[in-house]
């Protein structure tokens, strides 16, 4: 079979299974289960993938699955991932496939990620006689939760052999029929800090007799804008937000302590390493300058997002084959996060953001919305990139 061929093959497959890859999507979605909950989510994929030819499937923890498919061919191991979870919300929607589970909801298009990957493994399976190599469809859970459940299929083992992974997500903020895929940063780091302030306490009517600490903790707040504005290069970027600030129980007295809460965000592992001393440092100054003293608790999320250029070109190269009707765009890199970078960190990555807002179908709600959803016809253009990358990536290795 001729390239030609078989990229007119993904396309006329893909077409024709589009509805069943919609009814997948809508059945998760109007199915949502929380991080770590997905048991009937993980069951039903299961069931489906059960229905293709060719497939080992095994569940690396109780709500995950992995599916491997070896080619006819000799190749590498291409891992594909996509998350299945939802969030916490209550879907506002009135359509026929909103979830039917109060407070849980498909709020980020995991649904359609889990149907994608579906999609191109039934597709894959077909072509497993052109297939080179191995690919390993991995089904995550807990992408919305930390610590994640990429690192806990990382610690089952899932990532051994393998020598590039690639995921993708559907982008409410970019219309229907543009892919973006960077080389380099793609997401921020997402780690969280709290700041308790230690003052002494006392009647609102004799602040010379206290050590206020919500006065103290407003100049630390201030004061923090310099680990970005005065600690770190311009050419970094790097976004500390203070987001809760929470002091005292009565108008008349100065409490004893406030404590402080925020997240940090950023794109460098070198930058990231350097802000807890910052914060320490600045915010412990501020403190004894004034009497008071402060406890940092910094906590560790997710890591960066980093495309490995070589992977990056490959997904390109399977945008411009598989869709060439889908022009590749380009953009800054997100400040959003998510747990991709624990793949990521056993081999090189690469991840793609797929365009599925529609202002002609009045699907523009950001994500995390409770009225949220996607354009549909952003599946397919998942499942054409995820079926034509094996073949992509495989030639960047011969």
């Amino acid at each position: 079979m001729s390239n030609k061929q078989l990229i007119d093959t993904i396309t006329e497959q893909a077409r024709a299974q589009h509805p069943q890859v919609v009814a997948w999507r809508r059945h998760m979605h109007r199915h949502a289960e929380l991080s770590f909950q997905e048991l009937d989510t993980a069951d039903f994929l299961e069931r489906e993938l059960r229905q293709i030819d060719g497939l080992a499937i095994h569940r690396p923890t109780p709500t995950s699955l992995v599916a491997t498919l070896r080619g006819a061919l000799p190749g590498k191991v291409l891992a594909i991932r996509a998350d299945i979870d939802a969030l916490p919300i209550h879907d506002q929607k009135t359509c026929d496939y909103a979830s039917a589970r109060p407070g849980a909801m498909h709020a980020c298009g995991h649904d359609g990620h889990a149907s994608m990957l579906l999609g191109a493994a039934r597709l894959l399976a077909g072509l497993r006689q052109q297939l080179p190599g191995e690919v390993r469809f991995f089904f995550q859970h807990a992408e919305e939760q930390h610590p994640g459940g990429a690192q806990q299929m990382v610690d089952a083992g899932v990532m051994q052999g393998v020598d590039r992974i690639i995921s993708a997500h559907v982008m409410s903020t970019v219309d229907t029929g543009r892919i973006v895929v960077l080389d380099g940063p793609t997401l921020a780091s997402s780690d969280r800090f709290i700041l308790r302030v230690q003052g002494k306490g006392g009647h609102a009517a004799n602040p010379d007799k206290c050590i206020d600490p919500i006065w103290i903790g407003a100049q630390i707040v201030a004061n923090l804008q310099a680990v970005v504005a005065r600690n770190t290069d311009a050419h970094e970027a790097l976004i500390l937000s203070v987001t809760r600030f929470q002091a005292g129980s009565a108008f008349n007295v100065i409490p004893d302590s406030a404590e402080l809460s925020g997240s940090v965000r950023c794109y460098s592992p070198e930058v990231r390493a350097r802000v807890p001393q910052a914060i320490e440092r600045i915010a412990r100054g501020v403190a004894q300058a004034h009497g008071a003293t402060v406890e940092l608790d910094y906590v560790h999320g997710y890591r960066p997002v980093v495309n490995d250029p070589a992977t990056a070109a490959a997904l390109r190269a399977a945008v411009r084959e598989a869709l060439p009707d889908v022009p590749l765009h380009t953009m800054n890199p997100l400040p959003n996060s998510e747990d991709f970078s624990a793949f990521t960190e056993h081999a090189p990555g690469a991840y793609a953001l797929i365009g599925a807002r529609s202002a002609a179908k009045h699907i523009c709600h950001p994500h995390h919305h409770p009225l949220f959803d996607f354009d549909e016809d952003a599946l397919e253009h998942g499942v054409r990139m995820f079926t034509a990358a094996p073949f992509t990536l495989n030639a960047l290795e011969s």
